[in-house]
């Protein structure tokens, strides 16, 4: 079914002659499969400026693909992309996202082995990704009583509570990502001026904050009671030596067996399923999509303009709408609008004269 589906996609050839797989010749001497990644992902980091959570993600992706290659006894830098076809399909269990994510960092690898002449050229244009459409997707969370819940859940004297309850906070009050969350340095709050700044690698930048008091009293409890006295300067670090700040991946199912833990069954678990939750819950308290995204710190509207699609009160007013007198109003519009002349056409120069001259015959 993967096959039939996505096959002629991953096999799309360049209409360019010269592009096509196996008329150019690498002339680089390949290097081993994970000096090839490693090579990439600090590339990635040095000349691309990429966020460290995108380089991981990368060298997740990539190296189960390039184990394959070794265990397949296929050389990493002759692949085909029937080869990448055979080895999407054997994971059938993924969705058009996730391939689509895979395709993306393996197109980047190949392109980057090209630049070096390890691979042919051609490669990484032959691997295309599943179509996905533009907010296809409902912004899916849980509920706000599902994240009050989860809070009341976190209440209690022990370290772990203490840790987990000011990062659930954060993540559900303000909404941050969890990169901005295991970011978050003991330097990024102002207690005294009650100001919170979370890092932005996202965008590059430092995101201000008012410091909520009961995210603050309980961030207060954790640094104070609980933390770890260490020389790491992270504010959420972990509970066993050695004392280093939380992955990614530590924190996604740290949220994610707490949710399931109460019994919630949510389309999605993990931190951004809170993130979620808090622009739902500010669009229904009446919030514009402006505010909603500038309080989780979107660059441009167009990412807060998925959340429109659960506005549920703004939806049914839509839906309310006369829609015959709103033809009529658009009817009356278009005969209304200023007519297209070619340039030198002479009903045109009669047209802008009647409006400047008072009209010529």
């Amino acid at each position: 079914m993967f096959q039939h589906r996505y096959r002629p996609q991953w096999q799309r050839f360049d209409r360019d002659p010269h592009h096509v797989a196996g008329t150019t010749t690498p002339t680089g001497t390949p290097p081993s499969a994970e000096a090839a990644l490693t090579d990439l992902l600090e590339a990635l980091r040095d000349e691309r400026g990429f966020a460290l959570d995108t380089i991981v993600n990368h060298q997740r992706t990539l190296r189960p693909f390039l184990a394959w290659c070794v265990a397949g006894n296929r050389p990493w830098h002759a692949v085909t992309a029937a080869d990448v076809t055979t080895y999407l399909a054997s994971h059938p269990h993924w969705a058009r996202v996730t391939i689509a994510q895979h395709v993306h960092h393996l197109r980047n690898f190949f392109r980057h082995a090209a630049v070096r002449r390890w691979c042919r050229p051609a490669l990484a244009l032959q691997i295309d990704a599943p179509r996905l459409y533009t907010y296809e997707r409902l912004p899916q969370g849980p509920s706000w009583t599902q994240v009050q819940h989860l809070l009341d859940a976190h209440r209690g004297d022990t370290p772990r509570l203490l840790r987990d309850r000011a990062m659930l906070l954060l993540l559900a009050v303000y909404g941050f990502r969890s990169a901005e969350v295991r970011g978050l340095t003991l330097d990024d709050i102002d207690w005294q001026q009650e100001i919170i700044r979370p890092p932005r690698p996202k965008q590059r930048k430092v995101g201000h904050y008012p410091l909520v008091r009961e995210v603050g009293d309980a961030i207060l409890a954790y640094v104070t009671r609980a933390r770890p006295r260490c020389a790491c300067r992270h504010v959420f670090v972990r509970l066993r030596p050695p004392y280093q700040p939380l992955t990614g991946g530590a924190l996604a199912v740290l949220v994610a067996v707490a949710q399931k833990r109460l019994g919630q069954q949510l389309p999605h678990y993990g931190p951004h399923s809170l993130r979620h939750a808090s622009a739902t819950y500010l669009l229904a308290e009446g919030f514009s999509l402006k505010e909603i995204g500038d309080h989780l710190g979107h660059s441009s509207v167009q990412a807060t303009q998925i959340y429109a699609k659960v506005d549920l009160p703004s939806l049914r007013r839509v839906a309310d709408l006369d829609l015959a007198a709103l033809l009529a109003h658009d009817a009356q519009c278009a005969a209304r609008e200023t007519p297209f002349f070619p340039i030198g056409h002479v009903g045109g120069l009669r047209a802008v004269a009647r409006v400047s001259l008072g009209g010529v015959r």
